[in-house]
């Protein structure tokens, strides 16, 4: 008997209908930088500086013909199917994988998907670029007299240097996470594309130069002496124009034009790659405001604050309504906080505040056990040699002159215990024995290479990956929950802020006490390093926030004496 499907909340279906919204627009702007992308590609090939006129003219007349249109067609096609694949990544979110063998099994199907897509985009992109060469370099066969043809080798270097363009990419980026950043500032929507345009289209010239130079070694390395002859075998009546595999690196290698060719098509394919993945970022990190409550019954289906920052299962609707709610507690404007203030009607309860407050706890509350329980047995930090005691000759005739006195008159040492040791018994001789067995054993296998590289835990993978995921998150909300309770003082007219104050002040400590203690542990990676320093310094900043904002009325507030304590190196500015 067929089991009916689980429907899927509303909530989550509104969610998910933002994000295609979004990825829709991604991958329409990706389509029509494809065009963009070609046209500085017809103003750089065509280049005429005593016929500006002309060369202007010519490559924009070639840009509105009907054949690059149709030529165009797979590409667009290509691009379409890649920003496909980057919206199901981006939904699905990062996924913690405790070993690099788990991490390559779950994702070695879309990585390999990926990476095909890649090499398509590389060689339909080089594929329709070779069509506004000349036929030196845009003709797979080049007529011969007596009826037979000349493999076109100069054609066939352009179109495999396109592939190895998207494959360069893919191995480029194949560290980086798709995490969000979002900026700190929010712009217009065309002022970020216009600067990201300019800027990737800049820098893709310099950065092209790497991959260049390594196809070009590669190619003359492992494809001139074999595959030349392999494709020529293909095809009937399909000559060499060289037979000698020297003559043929000879004359592709003095062809300065094809690698200056070589050059710009790599350039524009990493322009290609990179602009799309910039537009994805455009536009999932683009600000968006959510209602605070359902206001009718019209607008039912949807997702208000709070739902947001519990939808668990889309990470970027909850990074969304963490900005969002950010943006609520540090405007100018008080209209929208008023709401989170205000008593519901009828009833007069601060149902809002109540929701918000409580969703906000729970996910510091839970980012502060996962962070505490990450670091468990983690390598603390190396301490400095000048900070380490060494004993001295004195120090050890003082232990020993220490120890016999007390041995003459009888004095017990604190550091021994008073109560009688019992040997322990043989099962548990056994049982420690093929533990120490045990753990011999499993050391010596991690100390295989590549084993431990593949099946192993680093201590802190999992600290890392919560800092690196989640730290922006936690970031917006702990500073939101802090202007919240700071703005209160003038705002809130009916003190529904005050009973969830010292909840939020405990929460806070609890988050910067765990923040001290990954400082003390060796984290190895930069990019890790500064989120945990931007997440340490919002927690200290909320703390000082509130300490500063309700420094007169602390003895009126209900706390903990732990709490007040270390809530008293943030009144007296102390915490550095």
């Amino acid at each position: 008997m067929a089991t009916a499907m689980e429907p899927v909340p509303s909530r989550d279906l509104e969610g998910r209908k933002i994000c295609v919204e979004r990825f829709i627009y991604a991958i329409v702007y990706s389509v029509a930088v494809q065009f963009v992308l070609l046209t500085v590609f017809l103003l750089l090939v065509n280049f005429s500086l005593l016929h500006p006129v002309a060369w202007i003219v010519g490559s924009f007349r070639l840009m509105v013909s009907l054949s690059t249109w149709i030529w165009i067609l797979p590409l667009v096609s290509a691009v379409i199917v890649h920003g496909v694949f980057l919206a199901k990544s981006y939904l699905a979110g990062i996924r913690y994988c405790p070993t690099r063998f788990q991490q390559i099994y779950r994702s070695i199907i879309t990585q390999s998907i990926l990476l095909v897509v890649n090499c398509v985009v590389g060689f339909l992109t080089a594929w329709l670029y070779t069509r506004f060469l000349r036929d030196d370099y845009r003709i797979m066969f080049l007529p011969k007299e007596g009826g037979d043809s000349i493999l076109n080798e100069k054609y066939l270097f352009l179109l495999l240097g396109g592939t190895f363009a998207g494959v360069y990419y893919f191995i480029r980026n194949q560290s980086e996470r798709l995490v969000l950043s979002f900026p700190v500032i929010q712009q217009p929507r065309y002022l970020q594309i216009r600067a990201h345009l300019y800027s990737v289209i800049y820098r893709s010239l310099f950065t092209s130069f790497v991959p260049t130079l390594t196809y070009v070694s590669f190619y003359y390395t492992f494809n001139c002496f074999y595959f030349r002859y392999k494709l020529a075998g293909m095809f009937q009546n399909v000559t060499l124009a060289e037979e000698s595999s020297l003559g043929a690196l000879y004359s592709v290698l003095m062809d300065l034009r094809l690698i200056l060719y070589c050059w710009v098509l790599s350039s524009q394919i990493l322009s290609n790659m990179n602009l799309m993945q910039v537009l994805f970022h455009i536009f999932l990190t683009e600000y968006r405001p959510f209602p605070v409550e359902k206001t009718s019954l019209a607008n039912d289906s949807q997702v208000t604050l709070v739902e947001a920052l519990a939808c668990d299962k889309i990470p970027i609707i909850q990074q969304l309504a963490a900005l969002d709610l950010f943006t609520i507690a540090e405007s100018c404007d008080p209209n929208r906080r008023a709401r989170l203030y205000a008593l519901s009607v009828p009833g007069g309860h601060p149902y809002n505040w109540r929701l918000i407050s409580g969703e906000c706890i729970r996910l510091v509350k839970d980012y502060t056990g996962q962070l505490a329980k990450s670091i468990e047995g983690a390598t603390p930090k190396p301490v400095p040699d000048v900070a380490k005691l060494r004993p001295t000759a004195s120090m050890d005739a003082e232990k020993l002159l220490m120890k016999q006195y007390n041995e003459s008159f009888g004095i017990r040492s604190l550091s021994t215990s008073a109560l009688p040791t019992e040997h322990p018994q043989k099962p548990d001789v056994i049982c420690k024995v093929v533990d120490r067995r045990l753990d011999a054993v499993r050391q010596s296998i991690q100390n295989i290479p590549g084993i431990y590289y593949l099946f192993g835990e680093p201590k802190t993978a999992r600290t890392c990956h919560l800092l690196a995921t989640q730290s922006q998150q936690i970031v917006h909300i702990g500073q939101a929950l802090a202007s919240l309770a700071a703005h209160s003082i003038r705002e809130d007219k009916f003190g529904v802020v005050q009973n969830d104050l010292p909840l939020i002040i405990r929460t806070l400590l609890q988050l910067k006490q765990v923040l001290d203690r990954v400082g003390s542990i060796q984290l190895d990676v930069k990019k890790i390093d500064r989120n945990y320093v931007a997440l340490r310094a919002a927690t200290k900043r909320s703390l000082y926030r509130i300490a500063a904002a309700f420094a007169d009325y602390l003895n009126d507030i209900v706390l903990e004496p732990n709490d007040v304590k270390a809530l008293q190196g943030f009144v007296n500015y102390r915490e550095a």
